[in-house]
């Protein structure tokens, strides 16, 4: 009587095998961090935590959980951003929702707001804050939620942007900030503030050219980049101080490394800004203008 033939063995993958041949695949695809953008996707799609990935590191995967994790791969082989792909980024204590409407928090701009506060006193809480550019809502939300300012105020010249940052802002259970439409300083005319923070797009044409396709080809270009010598938003932005900040109130800005002399020039020429200083990120590169604004209180109304 013949044998019976049998089946042949379908191999069993392990959250380890898929870890090892997921980064590989996207080493492949010239990502400089492969086999870690392959286990935050492989925890988004097992919705656990990457150290839970290592505690089970000999699970096996579903052939359905396989088949989730494949288009994720692809994406990122594709160049899109990790965090538009996880649909979140983390910032400071938040984690917020980000797709192509906005561009993605960086841990330099959670930074800007350690800055400020080691300049202005660790225990000063404003009494008016404003975020120009908000995009995600990120500083606006920051400031809120560690109750760093009693009131804030976010605008955006992206309907998209103020979208996406009122959806984070209910989503963090954050009820009080003013989200207001229109380019820079515009949409609060007449109003006065005693803390301006802004991120503003500061890239310049060539460096967005020559940037990484992540950021070329995923993120709003609007957000990222302001004229040849990238400096088009920040001098609007600056030429309003005067008008709205408040005497003892003061301004911080995220600029480009490159920039921070020309911005600190800038500042000092805003009447009764004092105090300008430059700060470094966590890499060493000058990143971060601050200054003071000093002098009598105007007669104009206080918002």
């Amino acid at each position: 009587m013949a044998a019976r033939a049998t089946a042949p063995r379908q191999r069993v993958w392990t959250v380890m095998d898929v870890i090892r041949a997921s980064g590989e695949y996207l080493d492949g695809k010239g990502l400089e961090h492969g086999r870690l953008d392959a286990e935050h996707l492989l925890a988004h799609v097992l919705d656990m935590s990457r150290l839970h990935l290592y505690l089970h590191f000999d699970r096996p995967l579903s052939v359905d959980e396989r088949g989730r994790l494949r288009p994720l791969l692809r994406r990122r082989g594709a160049r899109e951003p990790l965090q538009y792909i996880l649909g979140s980024a983390p910032f400071r204590h938040l984690v917020l929702g980000v797709d192509r409407r906005v561009a993605i928090p960086r841990p330099e701009t959670e930074y800007l707001i350690d800055v400020l506060q080691r300049a202005a006193g660790p225990d000063r809480v404003f009494e008016s804050a404003l975020d120009v550019g908000t995009g995600s809502g990120a500083i606006a939300l920051a400031l809120a939620s560690e109750g760093l300012s009693r009131s804030v105020t976010a605008t955006d010249i992206s309907a998209a942007a103020l979208a996406a940052a009122r959806d984070n802002a209910a989503g963090a259970g954050v009820t009080a900030i003013d989200f207001r439409e229109g380019p820079l300083l515009e949409p609060v005319a007449g109003r006065t503030f005693d803390l301006v923070l802004s991120n503003p797009p500061y890239l310049t044409e060539e460096e967005w050219r020559s940037a990484q396709p992540e950021v070329r080809e995923w993120e709003p270009r609007t957000a990222m980049v302001a004229g040849a010598d990238g400096l088009d938003v920040i001098r609007g932005l600056v030429g309003g101080l005067d008008d709205i900040l408040r005497p003892g109130g003061w301004v911080g800005l995220e600029v480009g490394n490159s920039q921070t002399d020309t911005v600190v020039h800038m500042l000092e020429a805003v009447p009764g800004l004092d105090g300008v200083s430059v700060d470094d990120d966590l890499t060493g590169r000058p990143r971060y203008v601050l200054g003071r604004k000093t002098g009598k209180p105007r007669s104009r109304p206080i918002a």
